[in-house]
This record gives structure tokens, sequence and C-alpha cells, in this order.
């Protein structure tokens, strides 16, 4: 009797012990690390707020140019037709001429989703998570182009359609999506603004300061082509058709640094190679550095 009562209590205790069948352990994947840096991405406020920016800027600029390129809002001088900060060579310029803006504020989302962590130290609890480190550059910079290029092509599309829309109304001149390098220019300037945004990402991720990697983006982006265009002899023109801008221009309605410009599949080619390189520097960075 004193044995069977003291056997019970026993097996309960070697039972409670025992892990749960229903446990089970998870193997750290490249896709769990998107899914982790989707939720961050989402669940930040400033994430929606840069990005509803960055629409508003591309169609609210755009009809505002298109509206004074026609004469139908005076400009503070009293001038329409085109004149001033707001005008464009062409119709598809003058409607994109938001993206300038679109641009930069893209390049700066990049740059907080790229250096926020290091400032919060977050980035600690996030390599520790992913043992990989070069999973969390892949990671953060699949799911920023899944959401900024929908957004960029979103604005673009909308600038375009909006902006025709006040210059048909005001009888100037349009063009189709359907004509001759229009679409071309148009989704390019989608993926141009993408592509700011992952370069001020690696920037971010490099620098690991968010006031520095928006500094470097503003310095790469809007102070270093006018600067290097202005001042630099006119020999330097082969060169500086190799920054982002000036191979950007190839595809796009940006304003080249110099006065050559690659062909359009060659600006592509080295746009793409500037943000491999951003993003490849900052897997560099992150994986052979403490955080």
């Amino acid at each position: 009797m004193t044995a069977t009562t003291l056997a019970a209590p026993a097996a309960a205790v070697g039972a409670a012990s025992r892990p749960s069948d229903a446990t089970t352990v998870r193997r750290q994947t490249l896709g769990t690390a998107i899914r982790s840096e989707w939720v961050k991405l989402r669940t930040l406020r400033s994430t929606w707020v840069g990005l509803g920016s960055t629409l508003l800027v591309l169609v609210g600029f755009g009809a505002i140019a298109a509206a004074v390129s026609t004469g139908s809002v005076a400009t503070p001088e009293g001038g329409g037709g085109g004149g001033g900060p707001f005008g464009g060579s062409d119709p598809v310029s003058t409607v994109l001429m938001g993206a300038n803006f679109a641009v930069l504020l893209m390049g700066i989302l990049g740059a907080l989703a790229g250096a926020r962590e290091y400032g919060s130290r977050m980035i600690a609890a996030t390599v520790a998570a992913v043992p990989r480190r070069w999973q969390v550059v892949v990671a953060k910079a699949t799911v920023f182009t899944g959401v900024s290029l929908a957004v960029s092509v979103i604005g673009v599309l909308a600038a375009f359609t909006a902006g025709m829309g006040v210059l048909s109304g005001g009888d100037a001149a349009t063009v189709a999506l359907t004509d001759d390098g229009v679409l071309r220019q148009v989704l390019g300037m989608a993926g141009y603004i993408t592509a700011v945004g992952l370069i001020g990402m690696g920037l971010g991720i490099l620098l690991r300061s968010v006031a520095g990697s928006i500094g470097a983006v503003v310095a790469v982006f809007m102070v270093l082509p006018p600067l290097a265009g202005a001042l630099l002899p006119d020999s330097w023109d082969p060169i500086l058709q190799y920054l982002p801008g000036s191979a950007a221009a190839a595809f796009t309605t940006v304003r080249a640094a110099g006065t050559e410009v690659l062909g359009a599949g060659a600006g592509a080619v080295v746009l793409a190679a500037w943000v491999l390189v951003a993003l490849g520097g900052a897997v560099v960075a992150i994986t052979r550095r403490d955080v």
C-alpha cells in the first residue's frame, strides 16, 4: 500500500518534468527574418507617415507644376506658362516634378529603416535572433523594396494621370503612357525612387547613425550633383555620368550632373550597381563589426 502511494507522485513528477509533445523548435530561416522585418516596418508610425508623404508629394507637386505650366495657377512673380521652379521641359518632366522631392523622402525613410535600430540598441536583439547576420540586411532590403516600389509605382502613375488631366484641361500638350519612351520614364522614376531608398538603407547600416545617414543621402543626391556639374570642367562629364542621379537620368526625367548621359540600359545597370555596393557594404559591416 505504501509503495503504491509513493509511486504515484513520483510518476506525476516525472510526467511534469518532461516537455510537452506540442512544443516544437523552429529553425531560423530567411523567411522568418523577412516576416520579422515586415512586422517592424508596418508597426512603426513613421513608416506610414513617410510613405503617405511620398504619395502626397508625387501627386500634389505634379498637379501644381502642371497647373503652373498652363497658367492656371500664377507663380509669386505673377507668371505662368512653365516658368520658375515648377517648369518642365516636356509634359512628363512637368507632371513628375514631385519625384525630385519624393526621392529625398524615400532616401530618408530608407536611412531610418537601416539606422533606427542602432540608436535604440534593438539591433542587439535582432542579430541575436538572426545569427546569420547577412540575413538581416537581405530581409530589410526585401521588405523595404516591396513596400517602397509599390508606393512609388502607385505614386508616379497617379501623378501622371492627375498631371496630364490638368494639362489637358489647360489646353497644353499632353502625352500618353503608350507613347514612345513615356512608360519607361514613368516606371523608371519609380525604380529610381526605390533605389535611393535602398541606398539610404545601406548608408544607415554602414554609418549606424540616423542623422549621419540622412545627411549622406542629402549630400549624395541633392548637393553633390549640381555642385559637381557647376564647378567641375566639362572634361569630368564622362566620370559624372556614373553618379547615381546621372545614371538614373538615362531612363527618367532626373537632371544629370553633366552634359553626357549613359544609355537607358547602361544607366539602369550602373544604378543597380550603386544599390548593390551600398547593401553589400552593409552586409560586410554588420557581419564583421560588433553591434
